[in-house]
């Protein structure tokens, strides 16, 4: 029987204007109301998601930032990740020249340089962003720790930064390609698998307990906990194909769920 329902937000639960349209919402309600947990895993940060599920506030879990930190509903802090200050220093030496931003597991967000080009990228984030010049030497100096890099871009261009950043820092970083133009570097062996992982240890449930939902490579470590992995019908093949189920939106990923439920207390 599944207990608990993660589902990734921007290509899945929200919609191309970034909200979450009639019939998701009413069909997460409907689930929340059945009894099951709802988690948000999402590459945003906690602010954000707290934003966006305003309507459900108190009532859902939270893996914000790809797994850097995971939230019990109850608000506690379960767990953050954070890069070692000289790895994030070196990160931004390596990586001079393209428009990235650093965040925390606090959730401030941060900038090396403001330009045309970064504040494009910037409106899409729902949490003021500053801009730190000296971010190289305060990450070195451990003045400040992050836990996440996002690159934005050319596919093209982010994917053969992904693989030039894993040859020089092989086994010490984690990338995930989260958005058509946003590559997302985290702290190694973070992701959303073992946010979601860590939230299952503290509600004491089982990998088959649990289903996922999700659209994009940073979801392939949730799809990989359980059979019950739900991929966005829009989604690419090399998603499609490490799910065990292809849905056109999350109320029918729902819908599904609570059919088996259902099956599952006849049977």
């Amino acid at each position: 029987m599944i207990k608990l329902i993660a589902s990734d937000l921007d290509g899945t639960l929200l919609d191309a204007s970034k909200q979450i349209n009639d019939r998701d919402r009413a069909a997460v309600a409907r689930a929340i109301g059945e009894g099951l947990e709802l988690c948000i895993a999402s590459g945003r940060m906690y602010a954000e998601i707290n934003a966006f599920m305003r309507p459900f506030k108190g009532r859902y879990h939270a893996v914000g930032q790809n797994g850097a930190t995971v939230y019990h509903k109850d608000l506690r802090l379960l767990a953050s990740s954070d890069f070692e200050p000289a790895l994030s220093s070196r990160l931004l030496q390596a990586t001079r020249g393209i428009v990235r931003f650093i965040q925390c597991a606090d959730d401030s967000l941060y900038v090396t340089e403001r330009s045309s080009a970064s504040l494009s990228y910037e409106s899409r984030i729902l949490s003021a962003c500053t801009e730190r010049r000296d971010l190289e030497a305060v990450l070195a100096g451990d003045e400040l720790r992050c836990c996440k890099i996002s690159f934005f871009g050319e596919l093209a261009r982010l994917n053969a930064l992904a693989a030039e950043l894993n040859s020089r820092f092989e086994g010490r970083i984690e990338t995930f390609i989260s958005d058509k133009d946003c590559l997302d570097v985290m702290p190694r062996s973070v992701s959303k698998g073992a946010g979601l992982s860590r939230l299952i240890r503290e509600l004491g449930f089982r990998r088959d307990e649990v289903a996922c939902i999700g659209d994009s490579f940073n979801d392939l470590p949730m799809f990989a906990l359980t059979e019950h992995s739900y991929a966005m019908r829009d989604s690419r093949d090399e998603i499609r194909s490490r799910a065990n189920h292809i849905i056109p939106s999350v109320a029918d990923a729902i819908e599904q769920i609570i059919a088996h439920n259902r099956a599952f207390k006849a049977s």
